[in-house]
Formats: C-alpha cells, structure tokens, sequence
C-alpha cells in the first residue's frame, strides 16, 4: 500500500512536469518520448542487476500478458486520458478516471476470484469520496460546465479509466508466478514505447520524436519526469499490484489530484484550488 501511494505522489509532481513540456512538443510526442525514454533506462538498469537486459526467462506466456498490459496502460489509457483533458478540463477528466479502481475491483473478482473485505470496500469509498471532493466544485477555465459536457470528452475519460483498470488486470496476470517487479516493468514499458512509436508513425509523425531535444529546458523536464514518474512510479506501482489486493491498490495509484494540491504550476496550488472543503476531501 505504501508503495502504490508513493507511486501516486511521484506521478504527481511529473505531471507538471509533462504538461511544461507538452505545450511546446506536444502531448503524443512527449508521451511517446518518455515511454522509449523510460524504456531504455530500465534495459541498461535490467542488464547492470542481473547480467541481461532483457528478462528472456519468463516464458512467452508472462512476457505477452505484460507487454499487451503496457499497450493497453501506457499507449492506449494515458492516450485517452490526456485527450480528455482537452474537452473536460483535468479536473472533470480526472474525477471520471478515479472511476478506474472500481472497474478493478469488478475485474480482479470475474477473472481471478479476488475477493475484497467490506472494510477495504467502505475504506476504498470513503478515499475516493474524498477525492471527487479535490477534483470537482467548479469548472476549469475556458471548458464546458455541466449540462453542455461533450460526449466525445466523457467518453474518452471513461475510456482512459477502463484501460486503466485493463492494465492493472493485465500486469496482475503477467505477475503470476513470481516475476520480478524490474522485469516486468522492462516488458511492460516495451509495450507502452513500441505501441507509441507506431501510433506516431501511423500518423506521420514519427520524425517529431526528437522535437523535446531541441530545446534544453524541455529535454531536462522529460528526461527527470521519465526518471521519476515512469521509472521510479512505474516500479512503485507494479510491485504494489504484485503484492497488494488489485482494488485497493488501484485506490492508492488515483490519489494523484491530492498530491497535486501543494504542487506549484501545477494548476492546483492557487488560494483557488486550496479551499478548504478540497482539504478536507
């Protein structure tokens, strides 16, 4: 549990981070950016622990659940979530994608029988009761107020909050039997950085993955946002998925919004976003 919150306060402090860089690469450039970054660095680190980079002992079996668990996570949901982000405004796409551990817990009981006490249940409740109370109340500038939401901007959000949960299901699945939380990080971040390579060339715009490098302040804010959040969070996270019930643990991993809160440039340290009934949330 302490590693899927400290996972959640690591992403906290790169999503500022990505968001400097991503308003002068982009937003698809700089995710994929980070993802063959961040995949990288966990071959050299794989190879320097165990005298291999890539982890070729888990069998086809382990290494497809996991590779297909970082498409799906990586590529696919944070994607999703980010292009919510444009139609609702952070504060609406993050409240609907805190809808993620609840989609788990669903999950986690039809394909593996995980069964979760009602005390874990009313705790997972009351934790993201008090994290609609962060993210809701008020709209962000320049977005849609409630009656005149987007569709395609809910839809997308509730998107990013199945694969979400589709990705944790999935690691959980390639975890079986032991596997190490490093190597299978190594696989899963192969999916993420393979899967957005080929949305970029898909679209044309493979080229543009050096964009971030141009510039040094943008190539520092991606590389310590890579080493942090996806290295140092992605670690946190999969070993808190290996060893903690599926839905609890996904509880811990959407607290992002309350870490946000004391973050500056975040966009939610302002006296605005500080009141006092968000600290109480």
């Amino acid at each position: 549990m302490a590693a899927a919150a400290g996972a959640a306060f690591l992403w906290a402090i790169t999503v500022t981070v990505f968001t400097f860089a991503a308003r002068r690469a982009g937003a698809a450039v700089v995710n994929t950016t980070r993802l063959v970054l961040a995949f990288l660095l966990l071959l050299a680190l794989h190879a320097a622990w165990t005298g291999h980079p890539w982890p070729a002992d888990l069998g086809s079996g382990r290494t497809f659940w996991l590779f297909l668990s970082g498409v799906v996570g990586f590529t696919v949901a944070d994607g999703l979530g980010l292009t919510s982000f444009l139609h609702l405004g952070p504060r609406l796409g993050m409240l609907i994608q805190t809808l993620a551990p609840a989609f788990s817990v669903v999950a986690a009981y039809a394909f593996f029988g995980e069964r979760v006490a009602w005390t874990k249940l009313a705790a997972m409740a009351v934790t993201l009761g008090g994290l609609a109370l962060v993210v809701t109340q008020g709209a962000d500038p320049g977005q849609p107020r409630a009656g005149r939401l987007p569709w395609k901007g809910l839809l997308l959000a509730l998107g990013a909050a199945l694969g979400q949960s589709a990705g944790q299901i999935l690691s959980v699945k390639g975890l079986e039997g032991g596997v190490s939380t490093l190597s299978g990080n190594v696989v899963r971040m192969a999916g993420g950085a393979a899967g957005g390579v080929l949305l970029l060339a898909i679209s044309g715009r493979r080229a543009d993955l050096a964009a971030p490098w141009r510039r040094g302040s943008t190539a520092l804010q991606v590389l310590s946002g890579t080493v942090l959040g996806v290295l140092g969070g992605g670690l946190l996270a999969l070993y808190a998925l290996g060893h903690a019930p599926v839905g609890p643990a996904a509880t811990l991993l959407s607290m992002v919004p309350v870490f946000l809160l004391p973050i500056p440039g975040s966009g939610w340290a302002s006296p605005s976003r500080c009141e006092p009934w968000r600290v109480r949330g």
